[in-house]
């Protein structure tokens, strides 16, 4: 069984799909990309970024995140698959990237682990992302902190066996396969946890898997319990609240108040829990194929001259931009203990 350690740090608040790669509203050049970027983080919006591995070495990148007291996890979407290649191929872009960090003390303090997002449920095998993280945690001795969706741990608890019997097929993460990981997540974005707020008949289905549920918020309570016995050890608790304009189960799109109602339930939520990681505010960037807007539509960015500097054309959520930077300023100031 892993040995995990213990630290103290602040909470963390952090954006999907916010880094150089998505932060092109200013323009598609690099120089832009970053001006971009900087303004947001230097708003207060943020203490903690998800990144790809193309830019976890750029000195711009690390310039932005060490003046503004950030820290850093890489986003790791690809996954290794036994099938195709051995670890070493699939983790050679990685290796170099942890050791070039590793040259750099106040950059390596700072680079927290790896984010994965759904493995399972995109196709990898439990015993493939098992392999994945206990290389990574005993190789770098950094954290390991997966995203999982509902569907990958609903109805695993009672029937283990079977899912070890036909885990590809099942797309159920097992107990066993989640010894390495030292912080967890699920996402669900669609559920209002506002009191008095519709969510269709959502409640009466979900409360058939899971009793308990009467509400929005009982949904995420009970989600988060039944994923925390799954895992079965200690760990950092996250929350994704909704930040942008997806459909929800009460017939509308996500609205400011949908949306300032997710981030202030989940900052109350997670000072709950032993361990509580941070918030993953999902999505920063907006998708051409999708008609949803992400929260670079709506946050107040100013510019020199005191006008809105971030996509002034879009609608912003003045009530939302000064919540989050309410709680982000909470959160880098409180201490809790962490799991590493």
């Amino acid at each position: 069984m892993a040995t995990f350690n213990k630290t103290k740090a602040p909470i963390s608040v952090s954006f999907y799909h916010f880094h150089p790669r998505w932060t092109v509203n200013y323009g598609e050049e690099i120089e832009k990309r970053y001006e971009e970027f900087e303004d947001v983080v230097k708003e207060g919006y943020t203490n903690c970024i998800l990144v790809s591995v193309e830019y976890i070495n750029d000195d711009e990148f690390w310039r932005i995140v060490i003046e503004n007291d950030c820290t850093v996890w890489i986003n790791v979407f690809d996954y290794f698959d036994s099938s195709k290649q051995s670890y070493e191929e699939w983790n050679e872009v990685y290796d170099t990237a942890f050791k070039k960090l590793m040259a750099d003390s106040e950059r390596w303090d700072r680079f927290m682990g790896v984010h994965i997002d759904e493995p399972v449920w995109r196709g990898q095998s439990n015993e493939d992302f098992l392999t994945q993280t206990k290389r990574f945690y005993l190789d770098y001795g950094k954290r390991v902190f997966p995203v999982f969706a509902t569907g990958e741990f609903m109805d695993s608890e009672g029937n283990a066996l079977q899912l070890k019997m036909d885990a590809a097929n099942m797309k159920k993460v097992i107990p066993e396969a989640l010894e390495y990981v030292t912080d967890v997540a699920f996402d669900s974005y669609s559920v209002d946890v506002r009191d008095g707020y519709p969510n269709g008949s959502f409640i009466e289905r979900v409360v058939k898997k899971l009793p308990g549920v009467v509400d929005g918020k009982s949904y995420y309570e009970k989600m988060t319990d039944l994923l925390l016995r799954i895992v079965g050890h200690e760990v950092n608790v996250w929350f994704f609240p909704t930040t942008y304009t997806c459909a929800t189960w009460g017939g509308n799109k996500a609205n400011e108040g949908f949306c300032k109602g997710h981030l202030e339930f989940f900052a109350d939520l997670l000072l709950k829990y032993d361990h509580p990681g941070g918030l993953v505010l999902y999505t920063y960037h907006q998708f051409k194929n999708v008609e949803e807007f992400g929260a670079r539509d709506h946050l107040v960015v100013k510019g020199e001259d005191g006008k809105q500097k971030l996509r002034p054309h879009c609608a912003k959520w003045p009530e939302y931009s000064n919540a989050l930077k309410k709680v982000c300023q909470k959160f880098r100031e409180t201490t809790v203990e962490i799991v590493k």
